[in-house]
Order: C-alpha cells, then structure tokens, then sequence
C-alpha cells in the first residue's frame, strides 16, 4: 500500500490564477509568472506551498489581506522539494489564516513527454514544423506552473500566452486581446469559470479549421495542422456540434461556455483530453479523409468527440473531489457517449457494437484475480495512470450505469442528472451526491443497488438449472481461477428475464421459482447486465443454441452466449471444446458485432497452436469453413445503400481469409494490392489493412519496402495505421529486425505509437520472441521515454496479453519482479502474473479437449 500523499488544498484554497507564459520552441523553455490569490487554512505555520515539479520558482512575494488591509510578507527563502513535488515558500512571520496574494516568477520546460507543455514536430511536404500543446491530466499541470494541483482546488484562470506573430494560439476560453510586443504576438483570454488545474490548456501552432455554430450560438470549430486535407476535418465538426445540442438538451443544462474548439494533436498520448472548451485529441480520432476513411474510423472519431463533449458537463461543469472518484468522470462519458452516437446515428445499431466493444472487454479484465473496483482508494498520483484502466474505470464502470439507466428508466436518470447539475455546478462531489440526485428523481435506492458492484471488483456467474418449469438459480464470484473467489460475496443481479415469475433482482445465494411453461428460460436479455450466465443443463443449453443459430436471439444475446461459454471453459467450468462445438452452431451468422465475438474464440483457439503447431492447419481449414457463406454473401465491393455492419463485417471475414491462407482471398488481395500501387481508390478503405497485410504475411515481391517508403511519406493518418497493423504481420525475422530498429527513431515512428507497434509485435507469433527481447533489453530508453507518460503502465499488460507458455511466464516474471517497486507499474504487473498463471493453466488444461475437436472435424 502506497503512502498517502499530502494534500495541500487543505492549506491553501487558491480562487484565481493570473498567469502568463512566454514559451520558448527552440531553447524549449518556458518564462512565466503567476498571481495566485486564495484562502490559507489550518494551523499557523511559516510557509506557504505548492506543486511544482521541474518548474524553479526564481523570486515570490506574499501579500495577506484583512479588515486591517494589506500587509506585504517578505519570503526569506524558497525551497523546491523535488521527491514531494512542492515548491515551498518560507517566511519570518508567522503565517495565520486568511485571504492571501502569491506572485511568483518561474521558469520551466517544454517536456520531451506528452504531458505538461510539450511539443509535437511534423512536416507538411518537405518543411518541419512544430506545436506547442498541453496535458495537464492528471496531475502535470505543476510541470508547468506552480499551483495547487488537485482537482478540488477549483478556481478561475486568467492567461496569457506569447506566440509567434504569424501562428493560432488557443486556449479554453476566447481571445480576450491580442498585442505585438517585442516581435511576438501576446494573447490575453477571457477569465475562465472555476476549474481544475487538470483542466487548463493551450494550443500554439500553424492550424488551419473548420467551423460551426450550434443551435443555441455556441462556436464549435476543429483544428489541425496543415498537413491535412481541410475537407478532413467536417466529419469531426458535424459530431461535435450535434453532440453538444444532444447533451444539452439530455442533461436540461446549457453548455456552459461560448465556444468548442477540438484540435488534432501530432503526438498525443491518449484518443482525448476533455480540457473546458479546448478539446485536445491523437489526430486518428479527430481526422476523417472523405475519400479514404473507413466506417469503422468514423465510428471511434464519433464515439471519442462525443466522449470528451460530454466530459464538458461531467468532469468540467462538475468534477469529482479526489482521483478515487475518476471512475465518475470516464464511467460516465463511456455510458453517454453511445447514447449521443445512437442519437446521432440510429443506422449504425451502435448498441450491438457496446457490447462487443465495452461489455467484453470489462467482463474478461474484471475476471482477474486482484484487479481493481471502479471505486479504488488512490494514495499517490503516480497510481492514477494504472487506475485509469479502460477495461474497468471507462468500461465495467459505464456498462454498469447503462444497468443503472434501464434500472431507472431514461426519464428519471435525466431528471436526476438536472438537479444533480444545478446543485453542483462548478463545484466537486462524490458519487454520493449524485446517487441523492438519482434516488431523489426516481424513489428508488440507488445506494444499495450501485455500491456492490462499484465498491467490489468482480462479478457473478449467475448458474440456472431447469427442470421442466422449475428453475433455480444461484449467484457465485466469477474469477478464471475460481479458486481464489470470494464463496462469500452477492451482488444484485438485474436478471432480466422479461417473466413475471421471475424476479427483478436475484439478491441472495440461491432461489427456485416456477414458471408458466417449460420452455427455456433466457436471462439478461441484451446483455444489459454486469454477469455471465451458465446454464447447467445440456438440453437447456442447446436449446439456446438452436436459437441462436436460427438467429432468435438478438444480436447482443448471441454474441454474450459465446463470450459466457468462453469464461467459463477458461475457469475449467466447462471443456474448451464446448465453446468450440457452440461456435459451429454459427455457420449462418451474418451479423458484423456477432462475427467480432466469433473471432475472439477464434483467437483464443489459435492460442494452442504455441502448445502444438500441428493444430495450425485443422484451424486454419475451420475458418476457411466457417467464413466461406458470408464471403459469397459479401464479396469484395461494397454495395449501394450497404449497411454499415455490412461494410465492416467484409473487413472481418476477409481478414479472417488471409489468415487461413483461403486460395481466393490470398489470389485477390495480392491482385488488389498490385492494383493500388497505381490507384489508390482501388481498395475500399475498410479492407486496405487487410489487403496490405496479406501482402506482407505472403513476402510479396517488394510489399513491405512500398509500406515502409508510404508510412514515411503520407500525411493520411488512417492509411499510416493500416500500414502499421499490416507491417507487423511480418513473419520473417529480417523485418522484424527492422521494425523494432526503427522505434527509437521519432522521425520514423511517433512517440505516440511506439507501444501501438510494440504489442502488435508481440501479439504476432512469427515476431514476439524479438519483441520481447527488444522490449527487456531496450528498458532503459522505454523507462526514460515513457515513465511519466500515461502509457508506461501499459507494458507489462501488453506483454501478458501476448504470451501463452510457461516458459514466458517465467521470463516475465524474472523480467518485471524486480520493477514492483515502481508505483506506476506495480499493479499491472501484479494482474500480468495472474493473468498468465490462468491463460496458461487453462491451454494445459483443455489442450487434450481441443486437440480432439480439431481431429474430428478434420477426419
């Protein structure tokens, strides 16, 4: 357990910052000076102090204010505590409490990272240019100056920036004025609202932009740099926009400033960064070439913009008083934005995609023995990058507010989260405040439903046994190793049965009820809820196949069903064969998110070909199998008024082809990857990545050396990801080689995407050894680059992610124990043991069942 850290808003309660920057591009250095004015509390002492963490405060002057006036306190000496970041400011004369004026000057730097004041180097033809951005998030605001940097020490800011003359500077709030002096351009902002140090941004570079106003006058514009299209840029607009509108209109509460700007940022470390009223965010998200994007980029650039819109009420307007409560912030954007993106775009049938895209992902991490609740205690900021884990702070916490939602229905959620704004607006809560909202609106205990789930981690495997019309039901603590799971813990479960002998809730260990008829119950329709379900009885079970392969079920119900049979074949409740046997029930599928949970057996299935190679070719034919009726449905084109799950599910099935070494499908993918080497408008956008990777999986005659030659000289952020996913199916060693000899080059690869490139490697079987070895030996410079950035954490998920074999584990564990003592990457390394301990004991386990299967299949 960590130490707490001290939190200096209880000492000091700023509520206004003057503050202005002068940043330095070339000598990468930044002047500046603050006028903080604030509340000290407490005790009488003889200093004041702040967070600052590289930033030398050069000179202070303290004024107090009281009913006597002004009264000037002389600093005798200035202390910079590096290991506690605090900057504290000593004085002769005791300090009471009471109203106080700081004025420090300062200077600090421009962060080689990406987070404080950093920079971004990118190039429009052959001329280099460079950005000036921030990330403040979640406690690098003190990188840049010296403030109280906690989220409860909300107060206005007033900035002002210098620039180059000729380049956009943009920050939270509009230009209030703009001067020449001394050959640069200084920018004064209108006064922000009170908010979070975290919150506060600026942009300054050559941008160009695209822009709107929505119904109620509010200035919406997206920027990027020149580099791209202008045309790029309206999809992003178009979301931003009606996001807004939706979201004012669904929380009753107007958005609180006069304009919205979202800029692409060339390096940025997350997909967003909800600072009020300057929205920054990784240009793949935000940037949408009408002539090359696929349907699935425009689906994450919709679901990301309409994330970080809604963070303008849920995190800006009203912000959570301690990082323990982030889940508040992300839990929440997660939820609404696909309620905005079913709003927006009713065609896409995003809910179906939710559940492949959230609920799956929370429900296999949340099955960990040791992984965290979405309500996690945070002692120490260096903690907060491993508890922002998507998986449960953005996913298991949103999926359970969408059970929430339905729980309360829609009305009463939206007139809970009206009073629950007007009552906190600019302030900070907890989740208390707004479950009082929430209960107040619907009359119902929102406490006792939401803290089991929230409080806990984990989940229940809910087991129904049916005999006839009598059906029993218990509740157990689901963990794929079941041997570590609390016998003890209960949950209430929505059982969503839609009968009325059923109950709402299934609240204790074990209940039997009678049904009207004996046909087979269902529970959790639309996999609405946060658990698995096993039915005990074969009979029952395939029955639920039946309708499953004759499509009687929805989409989200027979896309759970496989995901449940899979858990619960890896916690050896069940033989991995038995998921198998129920993927075979599928042949007629033709549903894209069905097809993506059909995928994720497949690929847990390709996990025993580590333990026995000769497994590869019965696989393989099994897929070729498997996909062959919907690629005759689909072909290669797209059609006229296709729908968007069509689009994406040939993406799917082709990919699936190459894999399988499908005649056809390798025949005419070479073909059209020779084909858009002369026209680039010759391969659909949604299977280009597809088509080059089987260019590079099949060594054809010079694919990779074009990729590389591309990757190096197109502007297209989509078509640079397609080249990374398809670059790293390589399967010979040689370009392995030079793929990881090209990470530590930035003018090769962007900072932003060395771990993008990392773990694809590693998940590639042809290439993780070297990965891996590049991954333990190249340490240092990954440690040195990325240990303050939010994806240093990451590395060790990623490498368990990818390893299947006890000899691994042992490497890994050999490699990372002696890392533990870093805060920032002590739990995730602590769930990768775990995680392999599992995975492993698991394909021991089933590799006999599975072997098997593939034998019969192939006779």
């Amino acid at each position: 357990m960590s130490k707490n850290v001290r939190r200096l808003f209880e000492g000091f309660q700023p509520t206004s910052y003057q503050l202005f920057l002068d940043p330095d591009k070339e000598t990468r250095t930044v002047r500046g000076n603050v006028t903080i004015t604030g509340l000290r509390k407490g005790r009488p002492s003889q200093r004041l102090t702040f967070h600052q963490h590289g930033v030398k405060v050069i000179s202070a002057s303290v004024t107090k204010h009281d009913k006597k006036g002004e009264q000037q306190i002389t600093i005798s000496r200035i202390n910079h505590q590096q290991t506690l970041e605090e900057v504290r400011l000593h004085s002769d004369t005791l300090l009471h409490a009471g109203q106080y004026t700081v004025v420090m000057e300062f200077e600090a730097t421009i962060s080689d990272g990406m987070n404080g004041i950093y920079s971004s180097d990118y190039r429009v033809g052959e001329q280099t240019y460079r950005l000036l951005s921030t990330q403040f998030e979640s406690h690098y605001a003190r990188r840049a100056f010296p403030c109280i940097d906690e989220p409860e020490a909300k107060a206005t800011f007033t900035l002002t920036l210098t620039g180059p003359k000729d380049e956009v500077v943009l920050s939270n709030m509009p230009a209030l004025n703009q001067s020449e002096k001394d050959g640069k351009m200084v920018t004064t902002f209108e006064t922000t609202p009170k908010m979070s140090t975290y919150l506060l941004g600026f942009v300054i570079g050559e941008l160009q932009s695209r822009e709107t106003k929505t119904n109620s006058g509010v200035n919406v514009r997206v920027w990027a740099t020149k580099a791209h299209r202008p045309e790029a840029l309206d999809f992003a607009l178009d979301v931003s926009k009606r996001s807004i509108e939706f979201f004012a209109d669904y929380y009753h509460t107007p958005y609180p400033l006069a304009k919205c700007d979202n800029v692409a940022i060339p390096d940025f470390s997350a997909g967003g960064m909800e600072n009020w009223g300057l929205l920054t965010y990784r240009e793949s998200v935000l940037i949408a070439d009408p002539d090359t994007s696929a349907q699935s980029t425009r689906e994450v650039i919709a679901e990301v913009v309409a994330h970080e819109a809604s963070h303008q009420w849920f995190g800006d307007l009203v912000t959570m008083k301690w990082w323990d409560e982030i889940w508040l912030n992300e839990s929440f954007a997660n939820i609404m934005a696909y309620v905005a993106m079913d709003a927006l775009f009713p065609e896409w049938h995003i809910w179906d995609s939710y559940v492949i895209d959230e609920g799956l992902q929370a429900l296999r991490r949340d099955s960990i023995a040791g992984v965290q609740a979405v309500h996690t205690a945070v002692h120490h900021p260096d903690e907060i990058s491993s508890l922002f884990d998507p998986s449960i702070v953005y996913a298991k916490g949103g999926r359970l507010l969408n059970t929430l939602i339905r729980y309360l229905g829609t009305e009463d959620f939206r007139k809970g989260l009206q009073t629950y704004f007007a009552t906190h607006s600019y302030g900070n809560t907890t989740a208390k405040d707004l479950w009082e909202a929430l209960s107040a609106a619907s009359g119902k205990n929102v406490v006792g439903f939401m803290e089991p789930w929230l409080e806990r981690s984990g989940f229940p495997v809910v087991a129904a046994t049916q005999k006839d019309r009598r059906v029993s039901v218990t509740q157990h603590h689901f963990l794929l190793d079941m041997s570590k799971a609390d016998t003890g813990r209960l949950w209430p479960v929505p059982l969503l049965a839609d009968l009325p002998a059923v109950p709402d809730l299934f609240t204790k260990a074990k209940k039997t009820f009678m049904l009207a008829s004996s046909e087979p119950v269902r529970f959790n329709r639309g996999a609405i809820g946060h658990y698995i379900v096993h039915y005990t009885e074969p009979a029952h079970a395939e029955a639920l196949a039946k309708l499953a392969q004759h499509k009687q079920l929805a989409v989200s119900e027979r896309l759970m069903l496989l995901n449940d049979s899979s858990m619960l074949s890896r916690a050896g409740l069940q033989s991995y064969d038995a998921t198998l046997k129920l993927l075979a029930h599928y042949n007629d599928e033709d549903s894209e998110p069905v097809w993506g949970m059909m995928g994720v057996i497949l690929g847990e299935g390709r996990r025993f070909i580590d333990s026995d190679t000769s497994l590869e070719a019965p696989i393989k034919q099994a897929i070729r199998t498997l996909i062959q009726k919907q690629y005759e449905r689909l072909g290669w084109e797209q059609k006229i008024d296709e729908s968007s799950q069509d689009i994406k599910l040939r993406g799917t099935i082709i990919g699936l082809g190459v894999y399988a070494e499908h005649p056809d499908v390798t025949a005419k993918a070479l073909t059209l990857f020779e084909a858009y080497k002369k026209d680039a408008q010759a391969v659909p956008a949604e299977i280009r990545d597809v088509v080059f990777g089987c260019a590079v999986r099949n060594h054809h005659e010079g694919a990779f050396e074009y990729l590389i030659n591309l990757i190096e000289t197109t502007q297209n952020v989509d078509l640079k990801q397609d080249i990374l996913t398809a670059l790293t199916a390589t399967q010979r060693e040689d370009e392995t080689t030079i793929l990881l000899g090209r990470l530590q080059d930035s003018t090769k690869v962007r900072q932003q995407d060395v771990d993008h490139w990392l773990v694809s490697l590693l998940r590639n079987r042809y290439s993780r050894m070297l990965a891996w070895q590049w991954m333990q030996s190249e340490w240092p410079w990954l440690e040195a680059t990325f240990s303050k950035d939010s994806s240093y954490d990451y590395l060790p998920r990623y490498a368990a992610s990818a390893f299947n074999t006890r000899q691994l584990l042992e490497e890994y564990q050999t490699f990372f124990a002696p890392k533990t003592d870093q805060i920032a990457l002590a739990h995730n390394i602590t769930l990768g043991v775990e995680e392999l301990e599992t995975r492993i004991a698991w394909l021991e386990r089933d590799l006999p069942s599975v072997q098997a299967f593939y034998i019969s299949t192939n006779l």
